[in-house]
Order: C-alpha cells, then structure tokens, then sequence
C-alpha cells in the first residue's frame, strides 16, 4: 500500500505539463503482477492466430511498428489517424482489407465509447480475453487510476526475434494525454528498450509506464518473441459519454483467412 501510495503522489506531481501528460522519467514500474495463466495461453498461440485479425497494422499503427504482430482487445481512433481521410474507422479497414483481398469483417469493431479525445473501439477478442486481462489492467492501473478514467486501448502484441522498432517519439494526440502502459508478458531478457539515453529490458509480470513522449525504440536481440499486453490510459477526458454505442451484433464470422498482411496501412501517426 505504501507503493501505491508514494506513486499516487508522483502521478499527481507530474501528470500533466502544460497540456502534456509526462512522467518526467524514461519509464516507472507500477505493478508485480502474476502472469503465468496469460503466458502460458498467449504462448500456445499459433502464427495463425497471431496473424487472424491485423487490426492494428491495417489501420492503427504507424510505418515503425508494422513489424509487430497484435491481437486488438480495445483501441482508440480519431479522423485525423487516417492518411487517406476516411470518416470512420469501420470504412479505413474495410478498404484495407479490400486491397489486401482480405474478409475485413471479422476484424470490425463491436462496441464504440465516446470521450473529449477520441473513440474508443473494442473488437471481438476482447470477449476472448477479458477474464484473464481485466485482473491485470486493475492491477496494473491501481496506483493512476482516476474517479473519470479511460482505459483507450489493450491489445497484445508479439514482436519477433531480430525484429527492430526504430528510434522515434509517438506522434499521435493522445501520446501527450495518455498513460502508455506495457505488462511483460513473456521472458525475453534480450529484448532491449531504448527511451532517451536508458536502456533496459523488462520484467516478466511488471507494469511499466512507458514515456512514448521520449524517443524510443526496442531492438529484440533474443530468439524467442517478446509478447507484451500493452494498455493506454487516458486519466482525465473533458467528458465521457455514459452508454457504449453497439455497433454489430456478435455473430459474425470467427475468423479470417491468414494470408501474410500486405502492405499500405492506413495510419497517419506513429503509434
């Protein structure tokens, strides 16, 4: 309790500069969390799996992180993420899968929130995951955590060995408003993070509050995958809209075909 305490009080010291949120520190661990049930699940999984809903690389992430695979549980998006001007993120990833010869609709959202910042999208396999990741997003949240809090994202995401994350700062809005959080998931010891002039490697089992606000980049050296559960969270939106918007109901199709992920993502930002 101590710890949780002496964190609060760091949080609201440095939380928000100007109209940045900044830790003030490369990164903080916030949590020890007992993960062992997750890693050994996320572990089990197939290339397949990993590769069944490309969400993030279709049209949420930026050119650096490409070389990541995910598995999207919740994600944000604003209009201003999409480089070829789509309205809705619905459109940005049915094109993508449309250029890729992809079915796009297992990979759309099913559940929209609406806050002062962005929309906040959760994806079927969010259902999946749920009773093994919301234990250890409490956790993880439990020394930031505010009474109007958003948690605007949680995905895993699997990096490979000898893959590279090159030097750069996060360039979209919600960088300098939100908490980037990553919960080690499995143990890769030579996967190295650069933030600033700090390297290190993480712990299985700890929450780090990452600052994405810093140049950063990993570099996994090992020849296992790094597998993390990162979160973002948004403490302090202007408002929160009280009811989920239900955007599909949930019976459609489980999965996708797997074809490797072609190129031409559609998002504008580093994320």
């Amino acid at each position: 309790m101590d710890r949780v305490n002496r964190l609060k009080s760091d949080f609201e010291s440095c939380r928000i500069r100007g109209d940045q949120l900044d830790i003030g520190v490369a990164y903080r661990e916030l949590a020890k969390i007992n993960v062992s049930a997750l890693q050994a699940e996320l572990l089990a999984l197939t290339d397949v799996d990993w590769m069944a809903r490309p969400i993030r690389r279709a049209s949420l992430a930026g050119g650096e992180h490409c070389g990541a695979d995910s598995i999207v549980m919740r994600h944000e998006w604003v209009r201003s993420y999409s480089k070829r001007g789509f309205k809705t993120l619905q459109e940005s990833l049915m094109d993508w899968a449309r250029r890729n010869k992809r079915d796009g609709r297992p990979m759309l959202p099913v559940m929209e929130e609406r806050n002062s910042e962005a929309s906040v999208f959760t994806f079927p396999d969010w259902f999946r995951w749920q009773a093994r990741v919301c234990p250890i997003v409490a956790k993880a949240l439990e020394s930031i955590a505010t009474p109007s809090g958003v948690l605007t994202r949680a995905l895993f995401v699997r990096l490979p060995p000898g893959a590279v994350i090159n030097p750069h700062m996060d360039g979209q809005t919600m960088a300098t408003r939100a908490h980037r959080i990553h919960v080690a998931i499995s143990d890769c010891p030579e996967c190295v993070y650069t933030i600033g002039d700090t390297s290190f490697s993480m712990t299985p089992g700890v929450a780090y509050d990452f600052n994405n606000r810093w140049q950063h980049a990993v570099h996994n050296r090992g020849d296992v995958p790094r597998i993390n559960l990162m979160l973002e969270y948004l403490p302090d939106p202007a408002w929160v809209f009280p009811l989920p918007l239900m955007l599909q109901p949930f019976g459609f199709p489980a999965s996708a075909p797997t074809e490797a992920a072609g190129p031409g993502h559609d998002s504008a930002a580093s994320n």
